[in-house]
């Protein structure tokens, strides 16, 4: 395998035969060529153990050297890309464009991509395209420069990307789902209410109206006593078609079945900081994580517990976005409990070092929209508050010491 390096040494060999004696100059040759072949040997195990492809192509985009880990990527042996154009390696549009590059570099020596990783697609022999990383370096040797690519396939990393994609959208789907649900039962309560009145007084109307009249008489022509009826009958009759509305409104609200299934809440908990993981990491967050062993299982539809974990876990991070960082911590727990009934329980506790209440009573956190965050619709602890008592357990809140806020919610064990 071809292999960029032995230039500088050939030089110099060929430098000492014009400087030495035959005899020494013999015996110097088979030094340099033992120390040279060790070199190489030396050089050819490092690429050949290493975990990412390490590529090297000369100025033209031709594949001078290609360790076993590209070949494992690329599927090709290095027998079949030596002399190959790197183009080889690329789908389109790189393939077309990747010549003109070099050249365009080679004439304003302005790098784009020297010395800077980013991600790329890679072609496999079979024509199947992948993500991978790719880091490009540049090599100057005597009368020559070589360009070496270091790549690493990154399938599996963004599968793991595309999954929690969808698990964050689904929780954020049942989210809005559940927003809906929660404002479609305010609204209702809060329309019912002045439906109700505006259909009474009609009706009070419409009888008054009646009262005034000989027992039995209908409203005459087109009098104004007429008109009054007619308009209070429309109005008596579009509140009631109003109000039925609402009544199929709570009728749908009440119908979103939940599908309960047995299942452990540290499992809920370790997935719900995976998909978090990022944002607990670029928070600056010390997380202390305490999982009960042997933790019961329990009745629940795992959605939207993850979804209750979810949104108590994302407010700690952001009530402490303000925090000194040495002072940001998060503290997680599982526990076994008691009902309030004393019937067994499961309980998840989260704790942060945030801005806690500022004086405001705990259980206001709970009503629908109240909120303390700017743009903010007060749905987010209602929505929690209403899908663990929907589990027939119970949530409440309470300042932390010194300082920050403390969430817990408690689920019965499975029976």
């Amino acid at each position: 395998m071809p292999l960029f390096g032995t230039d500088d040494a050939l030089w110099h060999a060929r430098h000492m035969d014009r400087e030495l004696d035959p005899h020494t100059r013999s015996a110097a040759h088979i030094a340099l060529a033992g120390r040279l072949a060790e070199s190489l040997e030396h050089y050819r195990a490092i690429l050949d153990t290493a975990v990412d492809g390490i590529i090297t192509i000369d100025e033209r985009g031709l594949i001078q050297s290609f360790n076993r880990a590209a070949e494992r990527m690329f599927g090709y042996g290095v027998d079949e890309v030596l002399g190959q154009n790197i183009s080889l390696l690329m789908p389109a549009p790189d393939r077309d464009q990747h010549d003109r590059y070099i050249e365009a570099y080679r004439q304003s020596g302005q790098a784009k991509i020297i010395g800077i990783g980013r991600e790329v697609e890679g072609r496999r022999r079979d024509g199947s395209v992948f993500p991978m990383d790719l880091s490009v370096g540049e090599v100057h040797l005597p009368g020559r420069r070589l360009f070496t690519g270091i790549t690493r396939d990154i399938s599996d990393r963004k599968a793991v990307e595309a999954e929690a994609q969808r698990r964050l959208n689904d929780l954020a789907h049942v989210s809005r789902v559940a927003t809906m649900g929660t404002m479609a039962t305010a609204l209702a309560h809060e329309v019912n209410q002045p439906l109700t009145a505006i259909i009474s007084h009609a009706g009070a109307c419409l009888r008054l109206l009646a009262a005034r009249r000989p027992a039995g008489a209908p409203p005459t022509g087109d009098s104004l006593e007429a008109q009054l009826q007619d308009s209070l009958t429309q109005i008596a009759r579009q509140g009631e078609r109003a109000a039925e509305v609402i009544r199929q409104l709570r009728r749908f609200v009440g119908k979103s079945e939940m599908a309960f299934r047995p299942a452990q809440l540290n499992t809920v908990v370790q997935e719900v900081l995976w998909l978090l993981a990022h944002e607990i990491r670029s928070s600056r967050v010390h997380l202390d994580l305490s999982l009960a062993a042997e933790l019961p299982e329990v009745m629940m539809d795992r959605v939207q517990i993850e979804q209750v974990v979810f949104n108590l876990v994302r407010n700690a991070l952001e009530a402490m976005s303000d925090t000194p960082e040495s002072q940001r911590r998060l503290w997680l727990r599982t526990e076994l409990s008691t009902m309030s009934a004393g019937s067994p329980a499961v309980t998840f506790v989260v704790e942060d070092r945030g801005i806690g209440f500022n004086g405001l009573e705990p259980a206001q956190l709970f009503e629908p929209y109240f909120t303390t965050k700017a743009g903010g619709m007060g749905q987010g602890l209602a929505i929690c508050q209403s899908i663990i008592e929907t589990h027939e357990g119970g949530i409440a809140a309470e300042a932390a010491q010194p300082q920050g806020a403390r969430f817990r919610f408690w689920l019965p064990q499975r029976r």
